[in-house]
This record gives structure tokens, sequence and C-alpha cells, in this order.
């Protein structure tokens, strides 16, 4: 496909342009913003969304969502970034199956070809790297010193709970988003974001039992929930930071044997 020949393989489709997320900044989901103007430059009719993978959204079935709502028939996957191992492609097609049959949409999806493998992609690399060597500022010892930190960022507040929540790749796809969002809202209803009762609640990269996702962790119980969502939120604040009663429905202790949730209405033995 290019802009020369004027070949679109498709009359009405959806780009998703996959990146990873960050802690600290929206970078990310800036320069994927960037990009996806680049492509709706190419054609205006495109439905073009970014997606991460974690720490961020949205998600990767929001963007399907996104793309399936502008009613195009085939959605376009591609990673924007170096490299793409092979369990990441995985995931995504698996993540692609798990969309396909829970929304019933009937468009087709397609995982493009990692950036890598394009001659263009390293024709770039290279360019880049004569112009660095033939213009580019050095970098030096001698100069400004860096500015002096935030006092907060030296502060560990007091807090009677420390919660760890997975914005991993899995559990990115499965709402992780959206759910750490809804939590840091109601502990901020529940008065449990400051103060004597402060519930001090993080942002995590992969916390790795991928398959009871949604997890997070809760120090120093030591207890891990999996299979969140809003309602079982609203009962760990509740019952758990409030009233120091662990929701055993969803509570998991570290094991060396596989766990997995729980049948709805079910207890998990501990």
């Amino acid at each position: 496909m290019s802009r020369s020949n004027g070949v679109i393989p498709h009359p009405r489709i959806g780009v998703v342009l996959v990146g990873r997320g960050s802690l600290y900044t929206g970078q990310p989901a800036e320069e994927l913003q960037a990009l996806a103007e680049h492509f709706r430059s190419f054609d205006a009719g495109w439905v073009v969304t970014g997606a991460l993978l974690e720490q961020g959204g949205p998600s990767v079935p929001e963007a399907l969502e996104i793309c399936n709502a502008g009613g195009v028939e085939k959605v376009i996957v591609l990673p924007a970034f170096m490299p793409v191992e092979a369990a990441t492609r995985n995931w995504l097609r698996y993540v692609a199956r798990r969309w396909l049959d829970q929304s019933g949409a009937s468009v087709q999806i397609v995982l493009a070809d990692p950036l890598s493998e394009h001659r263009y992609v390293t024709d770039a690399a290279v360019e880049l790297v004569c112009a660095a060597a033939m213009t580019g500022a050095p970098v030096s010892s001698v100069g400004p010193k860096p500015g002096t930190p935030e006092p907060d960022w030296s502060v560990i507040p007091p807090h009677d709970y420390h919660v760890l929540f997975c914005h991993g790749p899995r559990c990115a796809a499965a709402g992780a988003a959206e759910l750490g969002a809804f939590l840091r809202k109601r502990l901020k209803e529940a008065g449990m974001d400051e103060g004597p009762r402060h519930v001090l609640a993080a942002r995590s990269g992969c916390l790795y039992p991928c398959n009871l996702g949604p997890v997070m962790v809760v120090y120093p119980d030591g207890i891990w929930y999996g299979g969140l969502d809003e309602t079982v939120l609203t009962q760990i604040v509740d019952r758990h930071f409030r009233d120091g009663e662990p929701v055993r429905a969803h509570a998991f202790r570290p094991s060396s044997a596989p766990q997995s949730l729980p049948i709805p209405g079910t207890s998990i033995q501990q």
C-alpha cells in the first residue's frame, strides 16, 4: 500500500497503533496521537486510535471498540514499537479473540507485521545515526546542575495499607486502567486517599499471575486479589480497608500450586 499508487486495500478500515505506556508521563499517548493524526491525513476515512499495553489507556480492547463503533469492517493492529517479542504478538492475538468473543462484533482483525521487518525502518535508523554523527550535540558533563528535586519526592506518606495495582499488559487488556481509576475514586470518597486511614495505592508493571487478572496485592497483609471489577473493589474498600476483613471470595495467598478464579457464588479455599 502506498500513497503514490493510491491502492487502498479496504474501503473502510480501522487502525490501532499499539504502544507502551509510562507511570510518569503522558508522552507515550501524546506521541501515538501524533502518529494517528499522520495516518488520518493519509485517508480521512480511516478510524485511527492509539492503545497502550500498560500504564495508561485506552487499552487494546477499548481501541477495538472505538474502531467497531466507527463502522469499520477490518481493523489493522500495528505495534508501534521495537522489538516486539513473539509472546507480545501472541498476547495481542489472544486479546483480539477475547474481544471478538465478548463483543460479538463481526469486524475482521489483522495483526500487522513488525516494524523491524520493513526495509524503510532500517534505512531510517541508518539515516538517524548518520545525522547524529554529523550534527548531533555531544553530551557534556560540564553545565548547569540538575534542578532540586521536589520535596514531596522524598516523603513516604504514613498509610495503613499499601496497594500495588497491576497495569501490566494482560491486566490492562482486562480493564485495569479503568478499574485503577475507579479504586482511586472510591478511596477518595471513603476519605482514605490521605490522612490517618490512608490507603497508598500505586500502579505497577506486571505482577505475574496474569490468569487471575486484573490483580492487585495489599500490604502489610500480603493478600492478593484477582478477578477484580467495580463491585469487588467496592467490597474491598468497605470491608478490608475500613473493617480489616478480607473479601475472601477474591483473596489469594502466595502458593506454589496453580490457583484459579472462583466460580461465582463460591469462596477460594485458603
